[in-house]
């Protein structure tokens, strides 16, 4: 069913990930802690997806570029990624679809380098999250995911908001032309 037909559906949709981005925002107050996750999670969701799509596909050692089997695997777990946002709108769709490309063309470039892609995220992977884990010593308080662990998903929401604050009105209103909210008010 689209959203657009049934403003119940939408409007469920967007008070879930209003809550979720409220659930995630609890634990993360201190300042600091803040703006270690504004670091780190783009680099762990970023290097999250680079080594699933290395490692799942069999590619550890190889810096091969190219288009191949290997692929099949990283790209069903990113369409399922995608799916997660697309639960919650059209929205936090597409600013994670692009945020998704960005991280692939990334990979591709790397890989093109010929760069050892796998030991660099892993890398900046284990960095990033002991990064996370020193931010929420500093905040007193346990990270968002050991209590759902949508949470992790969430994460990268949150910090676009907390860069854009201007976008977070936007990323949980309603997908629906503006006539059509107005009709539903």
């Amino acid at each position: 069913m689209s959203t657009r037909l049934h403003p119940q559906v939408s409007s469920t949709a967007q008070r879930r990930l209003h809550a979720a981005l409220d659930h995630y925002a609890d634990s993360h107050q201190h300042p600091d802690n803040v703006r270690i996750h504004l670091i780190c999670v783009p680099l762990i969701f970023t290097a999250t997806l680079i080594l699933l799509w290395r490692i799942l596909g069999g590619q550890w050692i190889s810096s091969e570029p190219g288009l191949g089997m290997w692929m099949i695997p990283g790209g069903a777990l990113t369409i399922a990624t995608l799916a997660f946002y697309a639960r919650y709108s059209l929205r936090a769709f597409s600013v994670m679809l692009i945020w998704t490309l960005a991280s692939l063309a990334l990979m591709f470039a790397m890989l093109g380098l010929e760069w050892p892609v796998v030991p660099l995220m892993l890398a900046l992977f284990l960095l990033a999250w002991t990064g996370q884990f020193i931010g929420h010593r500093i905040e007193g308080r346990k990270p968002a995911f050991l209590d759902d662990l949508r949470q992790l998903l969430i994460g990268p929401l949150f910090v676009l908001i907390e860069l854009f604050p201007a976008i977070r009105h936007w990323l949980v209103a309603q997908d629906m032309p503006k006539t059509d909210q107005l009709k539903h008010r």
